[in-house]
């Protein structure tokens, strides 16, 4: 998440679905009798911008999933689903990987789409630069010669030399710097979207808020109102435009999950993605009522190297913090069942281990995080503090029903280890722009995974990414993380990824993991057709909504 760190947070996001359309439907019910035409929406937010080398976060890829048609999605279990790419070989030393796609591909104006356009995105992406492209380093810390394009901001006319190459109209070439076993689960990300130059120039992302400008997936925009809504219609070239049987999308904006709600019920939209989790007790036991297992954890970040909080610069104080708080007692005052669970360390359930979940076998051999006040209030004694002596925090969230429940708990389990936490919340946008900021003690964190290998956790913590300056990442922690980008045997790449993540939170104490949890969202009963990912993505193109 993306980063829920990197991208918005949602507590609700879309069920996981299968592709296929006649298999869809899940706990939606079966579509059958009159289809509308028209699909709305909720998105808990404004997004970005629809510049996919620039839009990062899960708000806006509500909008990007709809109207591009990648190489690759993320499937209903996690597993990498080929689309505008049929196949791809990968050398025998790991380095080079041949995309052969689709000729089946055409932009909204029936232009056909090349590996040009795709070469294009990508490198349009490095030239971006990483204050511009977050993702871009997808590309530029793999791609040969990619880095330091990156870095200078290069454009695309002078990056001859950077390992990706359209060999012609329907192959694509890209070599990497060194192997690296889970590079194509990158692909679906946004810098690997295709762009055309004339309407996407170098440097600039103004065209984002064009309407009209082509895009090659299901649906194409009308209207873009960042405030409001944005209004698609079905792209009459998209490569399987026969199964897209809705011809409007509408995806409303809206921030406040209970005006979702109250908008769900009065059928105003046919879907909700950001509801709060009262919602389960609600529609308990109703179709409209809709969960699935996601990869999304909870935490609280920690600015550990601001010269505002010198306390949180002692790992004694950072660990007490994370043994001064109960787990399960969060998990119960949320009071949804099912939803949540304690997490114990940085990476949620969800990611292939060594032998079995990552987490489940690093929890079988050692808890990195667990709750015991005594020893708490000892590391808080041995840093100089104590009943006469508290430690003044404030935590810091965005304005939401379930943080605040969550930040009151925290509130009340801090106290007993002499530390007295002033809670603070902000508008979404405020909130998030202070946190990477470092306008903050302490304040809420979570991730969804930005592609589905467990080192998209991992690598966040590392001092060169969006938050490495402000709550955690030092160099011993870089080496592990930049070693076991070098590694080709996969069970030592996660050995040492368990390592780091010991490192990361038992023995530095730069995070205190709070919980995992499903995805959450309502579905007008009888919609079907969507495609949602473990990690939060939603894909539209097949919807199916019962008038």
């Amino acid at each position: 998440m993306k980063n829920i760190v990197k991208r918005l947070s949602c507590l609700s996001l879309a069920a996981m679905m299968t592709l296929t359309l006649t298999a869809c439907g899940g706990d939606g019910g079966e579509t059958s009798g009159t289809l509308s035409d028209t699909f709305t929406y909720a998105i808990a937010g404004e997004p970005t911008q629809l510049d996919p080398a620039v839009g990062s976060d899960s708000v806006t890829s509500y909008i990007l999933n709809q109207i591009y048609y990648p190489l690759f999605i993320i499937g209903e279990d996690g597993s990498l689903q080929n689309e505008a790419c049929e196949d791809y070989e990968v050398s025998d030393d790991g380095l080079t990987y041949t995309f052969h796609l689709t000729e089946n591909n055409y932009w909204s104006d029936g232009e056909q789409v090349t590996a040009a356009d795709y070469v294009y995105g990508m490198k349009r992406a490095i030239g971006m630069g990483a204050a511009d492209s977050y993702y871009s380093y997808f590309l530029a810390d793999y791609v040969l010669n990619a880095k330091a394009h990156n870095d200078n901001m290069s454009d695309v006319a002078d990056m001859d030399d950077v390992g990706i190459v359209a060999t012609d109209d329907f192959t694509i070439q890209i070599t990497l710097s060194s192997p690296c076993p889970y590079f194509v689960n990158l692909m679906p990300a946004g810098v690997f979207y295709p762009l055309r130059e004339e309407f996407s120039p170098e440097h600039d992302s103004s065209w984002d808020d064009d309407p009209t400008v082509p895009t090659n997936g299901a649906y194409q925009t009308t209207k873009i109102d960042s405030a409001d809504e944005y209004v698609m219609v079905k792209n009459e070239h998209f490569a399987h435009a026969d199964d897209v049987v809705t011809e409007t999308l509408v995806a409303k904006v809206m921030s406040d999950p209970d005006a979702q709600l109250v908008a769900f019920q009065t059928g105003e939209i046919d879907f909700a993605t950001g509801v709060n989790n009262q919602v389960t007790k609600v529609y308990e036991g109703q179709p409209e009522l809709l969960l699935s297992d996601s990869v999304i954890n909870y935490y609280i970040m920690l600015n550990a190297y601001s010269e505002d909080t010198p306390a949180l610069q002692d790992v004694r104080v950072r660990r007490a913090i994370q043994l001064g708080i109960d787990r399960t007692e969060l998990v119960t005052a949320l009071d949804a069942e099912d939803v949540y669970y304690e997490l114990y360390g940085y990476v949620p359930k969800g990611f292939e281990g060594v032998n079995g979940d990552f987490r489940e076998e690093a929890d079988a051999e050692n808890k990195l995080v667990y709750t015991d006040k005594d020893e708490a209030r000892s590391l808080m004694e041995a840093a100089g503090y104590n009943e006469n002596n508290r430690l003044q925090l404030t935590y810091y969230t965005n304005q939401a029903a379930d943080h605040s429940t969550i930040a009151q708990v925290i509130q009340v389990q801090l106290a007993d280890i002499y530390i007295d936490v002033t809670l603070k919340t902000g508008e979404i946008r405020t909130f998030f722009d202070d946190r990477e900021n470092g306008l903050f003690d302490m304040a809420r964190g979570a991730m969804s995974a930005d592609y589905m290998d467990v080192s998209t956790f991992l690598d966040m913590a590392a001092s060169w990414t969006q938050y490495g300056h402000v709550t955690w990442g030092d160099e011993a922690y870089d080496t592990m993380i930049n070693e076991s980008r070098t590694i080709e045997d996969n069970t030592e790449r996660l050995e040492l990824l368990h390592d780091a993540e010991t490192y990361l939170v038992e023995e530095m104490a730069y995070t205190v993991p709070l919980f995992g949890y499903k995805q959450i969202c309502l579905g007008k009963q009888g919609v079907s057709g969507y495609i949602s990912s473990p990690q939060g993505n939603h894909v539209f193109w097949y919807i199916q909504v019962p008038e």
